[in-house]
């Protein structure tokens, strides 16, 4: 007498392993999909806001509800900051440039290498001073709610300790 629970043919629970197995493969393949084309559609508007000429500035009209009046100022501001913020930037990168070359040609610390940190040193406070005098003009255009909001996005990214030397000048680009 057989039990009929037990499988009499190996080939019977083998055929039925592989269902189970391409059934789950097809449950984390249809998973997987459905991730990446809701991820397309959640993220479709800001990637079109990215992708414009003006994505940044677009990025923050919504993100802190500009009028179109507070938007063309903060605009006016940001077009009128950008000179000198690459100028910032290329003298830093310089300053650091000449505080690396100096290390890498020193064994030790010489006076050149002393006045080296120095410049770039000041170079930095005077970018941070500058990025974060345009971070109040800003801040000053919009309601008060989100100004005081947006200030404290962008001092801490201005201001916060153990940031690589072109954080203030990306923070204030954006």
């Amino acid at each position: 007498m057989s039990n009929l629970s037990i499988p009499t043919n190996i080939s019977n629970r083998t055929r039925s392993d592989r269902w189970l197995v391409i059934i789950l493969i097809a449950a984390l393949a249809a998973g997987v999909i459905a991730f990446y084309v809701c991820s397309f559609f959640a993220t479709h508007e800001i990637r079109k806001i990215a992708q414009s000429p003006n994505g940044e500035l677009e990025w923050l009209r919504r993100e802190f509800h500009l009028a179109d009046a507070q938007f063309k100022k903060v605009e006016e501001l940001q077009t009128a900051y950008t000179p000198s913020c690459n100028e910032m930037c290329s003298r830093i990168m310089e300053a650091n440039d000449k505080v690396a070359r100096l290390i890498s040609e020193n064994r030790e610390m010489t006076p050149q290498l002393e006045a080296a940190i120095r410049e770039a040193g000041a170079v930095q406070q005077y970018c941070q001073t500058q990025t974060l005098a345009h971070i109040y003009r800003v801040s000053a255009q919009m309601n008060p709610t989100d100004g005081q909001r947006y200030l404290r996005m962008m001092t801490s990214r201005v201001v916060e300790p153990g940031l690589s030397s072109d954080t203030a000048v990306k923070a204030g680009t954006e």
